[in-house]
C-alpha cells in the first residue's frame, strides 16, 4: 500500500478521506476546499480505500460506518436516514428527506434517487447537523455528499470483482485520461447480479434477488485559464427484488371479524432470511434515474470565482412489494412513480485564502412528483368489515423552492475566526391527491353510499372507476384533493473558530435550519388525510475541538450539543369523528435532542491502526399529545423517547498490515458497530421495539506496495446477528425488517 493509501486509511471513521500533499485531510463541507481539521464543524469523511474496506456499497453499510446516522426501509422502498435523532419517516416517495443526498453538491431531493449512487467515489462526507445556509432546507439532520472520482492528466484504469454468498457478483470498473491538452474524461460503472437471499417459512419459494447496473461519465474541459466546465452524465437501474418483511404479532382491525387463516398464521422465525409473500401476486421492482449534470466554474479575478451548478434528472419507479408479511392478501402494496427535478445554483466567492472569506449565491429547484400506491386488502379483517378489496392512490406533488444565501469567515486574530451565514428561502408546493376503485374493489359503492349520507343529498350520479372517492368534510361529496402549501423561512449560522495551535481547534456554533411541509401519499377515505405537514426547524447549539496529538500519530475529535427541534414531522394517525383513527402526517410542536460524539484514531503504530467513535444522544419528545402510527388512543406524549434514535451508537475498528516480501504486504482488519435499542413508534410500545445490536465485520487479504494488485476474503455479520430495522404496521399484521444476514466473499482488484 502507498503512504498516501494508508494515511487515508489511518485517519479513522471522523477523518478518513483525501489527504492534500501536505497529509492533510481535504472536504469540500463548506463548497470549497478545505482541510477537515480546519473546518470548525462535524463532518465524518470516509475515503474510497476506506469504503472499499468496510465494504459500503448501500445506504445500510454507509449508516453502519457513521455513528449516530441511522437507516431504516419503508413499505414503499424508500430509504429513510435519521442522524442524531432527525429523520423523516414516511415512506412517501416524493416526501423531502431530513437527510439529503448530494453528488457533488448537485442534490438527489428525494432518497429514492440515491439508491445507486454510491459507486467509483473520492470520498463520502456526511455533514452533521443543520446545513441550512449553505446546502438549503430538508438538511435539518444533515447532508450527505458524494464526492465522485475526477477525470487524471494521465490515463488511468482499474476494475474489482466482488463474489460472495447468494452467488452476488459485483463488478467495478472505470477508465480515466486526458483526450486533450483541455480535455479530460472518466467512464465508471458498476454492475450486480445475485441470487434470491429470502425464502418463505410456509413453502417452497424464495425471492430477494439482486440485478442492478450504474454508469457515470465525467469530462472535465478547461477551454481557457480561467474557465473550468465539469460535465456529469450518470444513471442507474434497479431490478432487484424488494425485500419482504417479517410477520411479527396480529393487530387487527376489526376484532371478531377476522379469518380463521388470518388469525391462526405462524409468525416468522428469528432469523433474517426468513418471510412470507404471496405467489398469486406479483413481486418485482424496475427503478431508473437518468441524470445529467454541469459545473461551470470562471475566474473573474485571481481572487473572485463565479460558480454555477446546473441540473437535471428523471427517474422512474415501478414496484409491487407486498409487504402484507403473509403468503394471502392480507396487506399489499405496489409503489410507482415519475420524478423530474431541475436544479440551478449561481454563487460567488472570493476563495479560501485572505482574512476575509465569503460567498453569496441564489439557487433554484423545481421538484415535480407523480407517484402512486396499488393497495390490496382482501383477505384481511377490513375486507369482511367492508366488503372493500382494496384501492389506487395517486398523489401529484410540485414543488417550486427559490433561495438566496450568503457566509462569510473573518479572521479578527490569527487565531480566532468568526463565521456567519444566511439563507433565504420560499417554498411553493402543489397538492393533488386521489383515491379511486381500480374496477373490482366495491370502493365507488361504498363511497356513493357514504357521500350520500354525509352530503344529506340523493339521486347523486354514482362514482366510476377512476373518481376520487375520499370525502370532503366541508360538503361531504367526494372530489379530488388540490391545495397549495407555501412557506419561507431565513436559515443561519453563527459561530467562533480558535486556534490554540497548529494541531488544536476548539469551535462553537449556532444554527438553524429547516425542512419544508408536504402532502402524504395514503388511501384517505376523508380529506383530512391529505392535509399537508408544516416546515420544521432544528436550532443546533454545538461546541466541540478537533485536535492532532503526539507529533500527528493521533486525532480526536469531540463535540457536544443541543436540539431545540421544532414542529417535528411524524408520520401518525389523526382522529376522524367518523372514520376513526386514519393514517396522515401530524407535527410534534417541541421536542429536543441533547448529545456528545467522540472520535480517536491513530496514524500506523508498528502497523496497527485502531479507530473508535462513539456518540450518545438523549431525544426526547417536550410536547405532543395525539394518536401514534400504531392506532393506540390519544396519549400526551411529553417526556417520551423520540422514535428511531439509539441513545449509544458506537463503532470501533482494527487494522494491521505487515510486509510478506519485497513487493506484498498482508492485511487484516475488523469493524465492530454497536447500536443500543430503539423503537419505530411515539410512545415506546413494546410492539414496535427495535432492539439493540453488534454486528461483526472482518477482513483479510494481500495487496502490492504500489496499490496495483489487491486480493481481500470478507465477512460482514460474521456472527449471523439477528436484528431489525424497522417495525410497522400493515393492516393486521406489524411486521418487521430485518437487517442483512452473515455475507462472506472474495475480491479481488487491479489497477492499470
Amino acid at each position: 500500500m502507498s503512504a498516501q493509501s494508508m494515511a487515508q486509511d489511518s485517519t479513522g471513521a471522523n477523518n478518513t478521506a483525501a489527504p492534500s500533499n501536505s497529509g492533510d485531510i481535504i472536504v469540500t463541507a463548506q463548497k470549497r476546499e478545505q482541510s477537515i481539521n480546519k473546518v470548525g464543524a462535524p463532518i465524518v469523511a470516509l475515503s474510497a480505500d476506506a469504503l472499499k474496506d468496510k465494504g459500503v456499497k448501500s445506504a445500510a453499510d454507509l449508516a453502519a460506518a457513521v455513528p449516530g446516522l441511522n437507516y431504516s426501509p419503508s413499505n414503499t422502498g424508500t430509504t429513510v436516514y435519521t442522524l442524531r435523532g432527525v429523520g423523516f419517516t414516511d415512506g412517501t416517495l416524493s416526501a423531502y428527506p431530513d437527510v439529503t443526498v448530494y453528488l457533488d453538491q448537485i442534490p438527489l431531493p428525494f432518497p429514492i434517487l440515491a439508491s445507486l449512487t454510491n459507486f467509483d467515489l473520492e470520498r463520502a462526507e456526511v455533514l452533521v447537523g443543520p446545513q441550512g445556509t449553505l446546502f438549503g432546507a430538508n438538511a435539518t439532520g444533515g447532508a450527505i455528499n458524494y464526492i465522485a472520482a475526477k477525470p487524471t492528466s494521465t490515463f488511468q484504469a482499474g476494475m474489482s470483482l466482488d463474489f460472495g454468498r447468494f452467488n452476488t457478483l459485483v463488478a467495478d470498473a472505470y477508465v480515466s485520461g486526458p483526450l486533450s491538452d483541455t480535455v479530460k474524461v472518466r467512464l465508471a460503472g458498476r454492475a450486480s447480479t445475485g441470487d434470491d437471499w429470502q425464502y418463505s417459512y410456509t413453502r417452497n419459494d424464495t425471492t430477494g434477488a439482486t440485478s442492478t447496473w450504474a454508469l457515470r461519465g465525467l469530462l472535465d474541459w478547461q477551454p481557457t485559464e480561467r474557465l473550468t466546465i465539469n460535465l456529469n452524465v450518470n444513471g442507474w437501474r434497479d431490478k432487484s427484488d424488494p425485500q419482504q418483511p417479517q410477520f411479527y404479532q396480529l393487530n387487527i382491525q376489526n376484532p371478531g371479524l377476522a379469518p380463521d387463516y388470518e388469525l391462526n398464521y405462524p409468525p416468522a422465525p428469528h432469523t433474517p432470511r426468513a418471510a412470507s409473500f404471496s405467489p398469486n401476486l406479483p413481486l418485482y421492482n424496475d427503478t431508473h434515474l437518468i441524470q445529467a449534470s454541469m459545473r461551470a466554474q470562471y475566474e473573474l479575478t485571481d481572487s473572485l470565482t463565479l460558480t454555477s451548478l446546473s441540473s437535471y434528472l428523471h427517474a422512474k419507479r415501478d414496484a409491487f412489494q407486498q409487504n402484507g408479511g403473509a403468503d394471502f392478501e392480507q396487506s399489499m402494496y405496489g409503489s410507482f412513480g415519475t420524478f423530474n427535478s431541475y436544479f440551478q445554483e449561481l454563487r460567488l466567492d472570493n476563495g479560501a485564502r485572505g482574512h476575509v472569506r465569503w460567498t453569496v449565491g441564489l439557487n433554484y429547484a423545481q421538484d415535480d412528483a407523480n407517484e402512486g400506491i396499488d393497495a390490496r386488502f382482501s383477505q384481511s379483517s377490513v375486507f369482511f368489515a367492508t366488503g372493500l378489496r382494496g384501492d389506487l392512490v395517486t398523489l401529484r406533488q410540485d414543488t417550486k423552492n427559490y433561495a438566496a444565501f450568503g457566509a462569510a469567515e473573518i479572521d479578527i486574530l490569527p487565531t480566532l475566526t468568526l463565521k456567519g451565514g444566511l439563507r433565504y428561502t420560499e417554498t411553493t408546493r402543489d397538492g393533488d391527491g386521489c383515491v379511486s376503485d381500480r374496477g373490482n374493489d366495491g370502493l365507488a359503492a361504498f363511497f356513493d353510499i357514504l357521500q350520500g349520507l354525509f352530503s344529506g343529498q340523493s339521486n347523486l350520479p354514482p362514482l366510476q372507476v377512476g373518481d376520487c372517492v375520499s370525502i370532503n368534510p366541508a360538503t361531504g361529496l367526494s372530489g379530488r384533493y388540490l391545495d397549495r402549501l407555501k412557506e419561507d423561512n431565513l436559515a443561519y449560522r453563527v459561530g467562533i473558530d480558535w486556534r490554540a495551535s497548529d494541531q488544536i481547534l476548539f469551535y462553537a456554533n449556532m444554527s438553524k435550519g429547516y425542512k419544508a411541509g408536504g402532502f402524504p401519499s395514503l388511501g384517505a377515505s376523508t380529506w383530512t388525510q391529505f392535509q399537508p405537514v408544516r416546515q420544521e426547524s432544528v436550532i443546533d447549539y454545538e461546541a466541540g475541538i478537533k485536535a492532532r496529538l503526539l507529533d500527528n500519530k493521533v486525532t480526536l475529535t469531540a463535540n457536544g450539543f443541543y436540539y431545540d427541534y421544532k414542529n417535528k414531522q411524524l408520520k401518525s394517525k389523526l382522529i376522524d369523528p367518523v372514520f376513526g383513527a386514519l393514517d396522515g402526517l401530524v407535527n410534534i410542536p417541541k421536542s429536543t435532542v441533547k448529545g456528545a460524539e467522540l472520535a480517536v484514531s491513530t496514524a500506523p503504530l508498528s502497523g496497527f491502526t485502531p479507530t473508535l467513535a462513539v456518540t450518545y444522544l438523549d431525544a426526547k419528545i417536550d410536547t405532543f399529545t395525539g394518536v401514534n402510527a400504531g392506532g393506540l388512543p390519544p396519549t400526551d406524549y411529553a417526556d417520551t423517547k423520540m422514535p428511531f434514535v439509539s441513545k449509544w451508537s458506537i463503532n470501533a475498528g482494527l487494522g494491521y498490515e505487515w510486509p510478506i516480501s519485497d513487493n506484498w504486504h498482508g492485511i487484516l482488519g475488523g469493524d465492530v458497530a454497536y447500536r443500543s435499542g430503539t423503537n419505530a413508534l411515539v410512545g415506546n410500545p413494546a410492539a414496535y421495539a427495535i432492539p439493540g445490536y453488534t454486528t461483526l465485520d472482518l477482513r483479510a487479504g494481500v495487496e502490492t506496495n504500489d496499490g496495483e494488485w489487491k486480493i481481500m476474503l470478507y465477512g460482514k455479520n460474521v456472527t449471523n446477528k439477528y436484528y431489525i430495522t424497522n417495525v410497522a404496521l400493515a393492516y393486521d399484521y406489524i411486521v418487521r425488517f430485518t437487517g442483512a444476514p452473515a455475507t462472506y466473499g472474495i475480491m479481488a482488484s487491479h489497477k492499470f
